[in-house]
């Protein structure tokens, strides 16, 4: 990622600093061109004047021409004239810069028939650049009669001055040269310069992610409590490196409850097992009679009833975890449903001397397998810790919002407030010395909170010592919840 990204920092500054180096380069390129261009139109209008407001004999126009040429030597662009007379299609030379025939001959000018200007760029052979000019000029009557000029045939065409004119611009091509070799010095440093900051700074850039690096490479089962210290970091990577921190809070607490979850599974377990291999070995210490092998073996099924029942609560807890469970869901009204888990567990309460009735009603989208399920636990545990003459009532409410609440509520001995946030862990139990029979193994509450996780409730637990207990299933509103048949 260093390298990429450095990368992409020297691309772009080759597009910037290529961008402004051409834009430079044109821009002199261009400025020298104007300023040699101007100077030629300025010579041009001088020669202008001297045609056509000052007839000279030859002998003077020739002069003046030079003494033009000879002072535009002294400066970066020498200029040089060549003056002709031109009737029609003939041409007569009257005066021209010294060895300008040598290097400029008239065929290099561009020809005109107009009193516009015409230029064009050129290279003679010796590699020199000039700026190239003509200009025809018409000539005044007071000139027609200059000596060595022809006199005009009778119905002939009007004669004209033709200027070729010239300027050397071999300066200005220079120092475009040399321009373009400083940019060219001046790109390839800041190419460097910008390699290096690029990957100065993409290294500075990524030193976060190299924390995360150093903390995930330390990370294991036992060393779960590292974090990133973002205090330092950069606006963009707080959000990741706090969702970091997040997700190993989350691994740590998941490792914990696994950890406590494995130790927990081994303890039950063993219980059972301990107890059959003892009644075994007992049994097998000495002779018995048939009654006292039939007790072993009806203690035994006992136990092993208790195994299976612990294996199925296991086993619908893995699945319950699994996001693609798929839950039958239908329309239902809570009042049959109580009713009959009620009287289920009706013959139950009677014997122990409990008031067990229902009430309410509220209609729900839920799997009535699981709602039952979910039922019977709660029932189950507040019963087992409600005492004789108590009374036990499980309702059901429609809420404001369209959702529904279903309550088992208990006259028990209550529970004290450091055990309800851990109501609902597997295995845990209020007594941990209660733990006859499957339903003393702390999966009730487990299982009845998984039920709600899959149908997108809550578990929510109440508590009062020495009054009693209200656990509510709490079912979300149902948007589209079809109508129950009539």
């Amino acid at each position: 990622m260093t390298m990429r990204m450095t990368l992409y920092y020297t691309f772009a500054t080759l597009l910037i600093l290529g961008a402004a180096s051409s834009f430079l380069y044109w821009g002199l390129e261009r400025s020298l061109l104007k300023t040699s261009g101007g100077f030629l139109d300025y010579k041009l209008q001088v020669l202008q004047s001297i045609l056509q407001t000052r007839p000279l004999p030859i002998r003077g126009l020739t002069q003046e021409a030079r003494d033009e040429a000879i002072l535009s030597q002294q400066s970066t662009t020498p200029f040089f004239v060549r003056i002709l007379w031109v009737r029609g299609t003939a041409s007569s030379l009257i005066t021209e810069t010294p060895d300008l025939a040598e290097d400029l001959p008239a065929s290099a000018f561009p020809s005109t028939q107009s009193t516009n200007v015409v230029r064009r760029s050129w290279q003679d052979a010796k590699t020199n650049q000039w700026l190239l000019a003509s200009w025809r000029i018409a000539v005044p009557d007071a000139a027609q009669g200059l000596e060595t000029l022809p006199p005009p045939p009778p119905g002939s065409v009007p004669a004209d001055w033709e200027i070729q004119a010239a300027v050397n611009i071999d300066y200005a091509y220079a120092l475009l040269r040399a321009y373009r070799r400083d940019l060219s010095a001046v790109l390839a440093a800041g190419l460097l310069l910008a390699a290096a900051s690029g990957a100065w700074v993409a290294r500075r850039g990524l030193l976060p992610l190299a924390a995360i690096t150093r903390v995930t490479e330390r990370i294991g089962a036992e060393q779960l409590a590292d974090r990133l210290t973002v205090s330092s970091w950069p606006t963009e990577l707080m959000a990741l490196a706090s969702a970091y921190n997040r997700m190993l809070d989350r691994l740590q607490e998941s490792f914990e409850r696994l950890s406590q979850f494995s130790a927990d599974l081994a303890h039950e377990l063993r219980t059972p097992i301990n107890n059959l291999v003892g009644e075994a070995q007992v049994a097998l210490s000495q002779p018995r009679s048939a009654a006292e092998y039939e007790r072993v073996l009806q203690s035994g099924l006992e136990e092993h009833a208790r195994l299976t029942r612990m294996i199925d609560s296991m086993l619908f807890l893995a699945r319950a975890e699994q996001t693609q469970t798929m839950l039958q869901r239908q329309p239902l009204q809570a009042s049959a449903q109580l009713q009959a888990v009620v009287e289920f567990f009706d013959p139950l309460a009677q014997e122990q001397r409990v008031s067990l009735r229902s009430e309410g009603e509220a209609q729900l989208s839920a799997d009535a397998l699981l709602l039952r399920r979910a039922l019977s636990n709660l029932l189950s545990n507040a019963l087992r810790h409600t005492p004789e003459g108590g009374s036990v009532t499980v309702q059901a409410l429609q809420t404001s919002d369209g959702g529904s609440v279903v309550r088992v509520m208990d006259s028990g001995i209550g529970i004290t407030p450091e055990h309800l946030a851990k109501l609902g862990d597997r295995f845990y139990r209020v007594d941990p010395a209660r733990s006859e029979g499957a339903a003393g193994a702390g999966l009730g509450l487990a299982i009845a909170k998984s039920i709600m996780r899959l149908h997108g409730g809550q578990l929510q637990i109440e508590s009062t010592v020495g009054k009693g207990t209200i656990i509510s299933l709490l079912f979300p509103p149902q948007m589209a919840m079809p109508p129950l048949p009539t």
